[in-house]
């Protein structure tokens, strides 16, 4: 069992040298680093530092594979709380607690593995609180979880795994740039609050706990999942992947291969010496949306040729339909660098307050966003097709994502027969993204990938 103190030895003060930063990257990679590396870590311009092309990549070409450096659940509201936080396999709904109480969900072949000893006996010596619950639950009811996992003593695990890296791959975490966000400390507090004996007096273990949560609130990655039926999301931390800077619609694109490897390719040719780019964001957001997300999230607003079009390229991905009584036009953003921009109408030219329009999309974004939530494939597409028509704009990104909804339960592992004509339905959403992704010049992103299941 490991003392704080010896928690703590190896996490040295972030002076981090570029050139240990990528001998440590080298490290990391292991077996998965090419011989000869069409990428190198460079100063960037952009942000700090990145990552660069020291040859001409082809569209498509593989740039780098690598594995998660730390994994963990991500604790999301409303995720299932009964999976293994070892083998993130589904548990059953009574008893998936381990048995040694530290209050996390484990399987039984997990509950006894090297993978889950450190951090069994970290909580125990925390001693959850979650016990009291555990303790005092009612006889239990079909179908019911029976045992209560707490979501913030959850998510701090992956923190805590932390601390049982290699001293080397603490050292990764550490050289990571990370946010101080106030918000952040906030989420350590309210964790402590799950334990008795939380060390909230060790002001060494505090301030690194409290980095640790930065660096992977700053830089990891949510990783889809699959264990047989069940797929969920884990958070991972992938140190390259996350160093890459952002571009709203990026030369680079990534996936994840079961939620603990990315792969990164070339989403269109980069040449010799260019900064090699990723997005933090869904690429078919509209630009209000990415720089709120951007702003809210990452603490920066972004200033690529994309944010600055308030046409997107022609994609009018921000559109909504004009206010003004008997017009058909459509509005935009007139403003590119501001938040709260005014809109403008295409067709009578009046312009709108942006607190009138933020309404409005509020309304079209929950609308949609309920019908997703409690509809099926049958009823979503007579909702795209006959009801969105007449109060959202069929370029609207929020109209898009409904479509994209659709590709993907109909396309999901284990999906139900449908009728030719929802078949043709979803062939011709698929068309409309695809003529979004190639406006916006996405080239081989990884979206178009999917949709075209060239990747599943």
């Amino acid at each position: 069992m490991a003392s704080t103190a010896n928690m703590l030895a190896h996490m040295a003060p972030n002076n981090t040298t570029p050139e240990e930063l990528a001998r440590l990257i080298d490290v990391h990679l292991g077996d998965l680093r090419e011989p000869s590396p069409n990428w190198t870590l460079a100063v960037s311009p952009v942000s700090g530092r990145g990552v660069f092309a020291t040859r001409h990549i082809a569209a498509g070409e593989l740039i780098f594979r690598e594995r998660a450096l730390v994994v963990g659940p991500t604790a999301r509201k409303g995720s299932p709380m009964n999976t293994c936080v070892c083998c993130h396999r589904l548990l059953p709904v009574q008893q998936f607690l381990c048995p040694h109480r530290c209050t996390l969900p484990v399987c039984p072949g997990c509950a006894e593995s090297p993978a889950h000893r450190d951090e069994c006996a970290h909580f125990q010596r925390w001693q959850p609180k979650d016990l009291d619950v555990t303790e005092e639950q009612p006889q239990p009811q079909p179908q019911q979880p029976t045992e209560s996992v707490n979501p913030l003593s959850l998510r701090i695990l992956t923190a805590v795994r932390v601390f049982y890296l290699s001293p080397e791959q603490r050292a990764l975490v550490d050289a990571m740039q990370a946010n101080a966000e106030r918000g952040y400390r906030q989420e350590i507090i309210k964790a402590a609050q799950c334990f008795r004996k939380f060390p909230t007096t060790d002001r060494a273990f505090m301030d690194q706990l409290f980095r640790i949560v930065g660096v992977l609130n700053t830089n990891a990655f949510e990783a889809p999942c699959r264990v047989g039926e069940h797929e969920t999301l884990l958070r991972g931390l992938f140190p390259l992947t996350a160093i890459m800077n952002h571009e709203c619609t990026p030369n680079a694109s990534h996936y994840f291969d079961n939620g603990r490897l990315a792969v990164v390719r070339a989403a269109r040719d980069i040449p010799e010496g260019a900064e090699i780019t990723t997005t933090y964001t869904k690429i078919l957001w509209s630009n209000l949306t990415r720089g709120i997300f951007l702003k809210m999230t990452k603490h920066f607003m972004c200033d690529c040729a994309r944010c600055n079009d308030n046409t997107e390229n022609g994609t009018y991905l921000s559109a909504l339909f004009c206010r003004e009584q008997g017009c058909k036009g459509i509005v935009i953003p007139v403003q590119t660098k501001t938040l709260q921009p005014d809109w403008r109408c295409l067709s009578c030219e009046n312009v709108f307050p942006h607190a009138k329009m933020a309404r409005y999309q509020d309304f079209a974004l929950n609308t949609i966003n309920n019908r997703i939530n409690s509809s099926s494939v049958p009823d979503m597409i007579h909702f795209i097709n006959e009801l969105c028509p007449r109060f959202c704009p069929p370029s609207n990104y929020v109209l898009i994502e409904a479509k994209l909804n659709v590709i993907w339960r109909m396309t999901r592992f284990g999906a139900p027969e449908y009728t030719e004509e929802e078949l043709v339905h979803r062939d011709r959403y698929r068309e409309d993204i695809l003529a979004i992704l190639h406006k916006l010049g996405a080239g081989e992103c990884t979206l178009k990938k999917l949709i075209t299941e060239e990747i599943q």
